[in-house]
């Protein structure tokens, strides 16, 4: 008898800006949070986060949250197992603001 098994993977994804004004001085300090959950934007409110739009809607594809990327990456996998599977893509972005990087990681879940 052959039992079958489903895996369900849930995917986030986080993009960032990360400016570097001095040797070893990095800063993050918003992010986008592409196809979040309610549960998971309650999260980020749970820590006191900002987050654009504020209410959640599931047509809405994308929440920016004022916090560093790598802070919201925490919330996602402490309180719902979040992990990057992959090595983010980035890129240099030239702008009349200054040099930036940016970086976009994917984030995956899996439950049974």
């Amino acid at each position: 008898m052959s039992v079958s098994v489903t895996r369900r993977t849930q995917i986030v994804g986080v993009v960032g800006d990360v400016r570097r004004d001095m040797e070893g001085h990095h800063y993050a300090e918003k992010c986008s949070v592409f196809g979040i959950r309610e549960e998971e934007l309650a999260a980020f409110h749970r820590h006191n986060l900002v987050t654009r739009p504020r209410e959640f809607n599931p047509s809405r594809d994308r929440y920016q949250v004022l916090t560093s990327p790598f802070f919201a990456m925490k919330i996602l996998a402490e309180e719902f197992g979040y992990g990057v599977d992959e090595t983010p893509l980035e890129g240099r972005v030239d702008s009349d603001a200054g040099e930036r990087r940016t970086c976009i990681y994917t984030l995956q879940a899996h439950s049974e």
